[in-house]
């Protein structure tokens, strides 16, 4: 073990020794600007085509005898064509936000445990209430990202 040590310390010495030459740090803010001679002035040659020439287009000026003026239609609904009041419909669809009260919830695909698994939610995930159906399953939207599912109604409070 000690023979390949030192034969191991050997080839790194030489490998340095041999390669190992410190040529220091270029830095090209700190070197030397290198010497510029003086420019050269060229004469500017002449061109041996003659610049084509585009005509000038003036602009004719055109003046309306009337102003045109464009209104858009736009149709009225008569007065008695209103929407009925339906307080007793939206109060149906206004979803009621509730919190879980167990450590882990599966949200789920469909309305029982033979449904595949869509995620995983934390105690206190507020989410809203779509549906809650008769066997023991509701209907949930989530509100942060607005995912839904199904969650076992006993996991949820108000």
């Amino acid at each position: 073990m000690f023979r390949l040590t030192a034969l191991l310390g050997a080839g790194i010495y030489l490998a340095m020794l041999v390669g190992g030459v410190d040529r220091g740090q270029q830095r090209f803010g700190l070197m030397a600007a290198p010497e510029m001679g003086r420019p050269a002035i060229v004469a500017a040659a002449e061109p041996a085509a003659p610049a084509v020439v585009q005509p000038q287009v003036q602009p004719a000026a055109f003046v309306p005898s009337a102003p045109v003026m464009v209104t858009p239609a736009v149709e009225v609904a008569p007065p008695e064509a209103q929407l009925p009041d339906a307080p007793a419909e939206v109060a149906a669809e206004v979803a009621v936000v509730v919190q879980y009260i167990s450590t882990n919830a599966n949200l789920r695909e469909g309305p029982g445990t033979d449904f595949a698994v869509l995620a995983r939610l934390p105690a206190g995930e507020a989410v809203q209430v779509v549906e809650a159906l008769p066997d023991g399953w509701s209907r949930i939207r989530i509100e942060g990202d607005g995912g839904e599912g199904f969650v076992a109604t006993r996991l949820l409070s108000q």
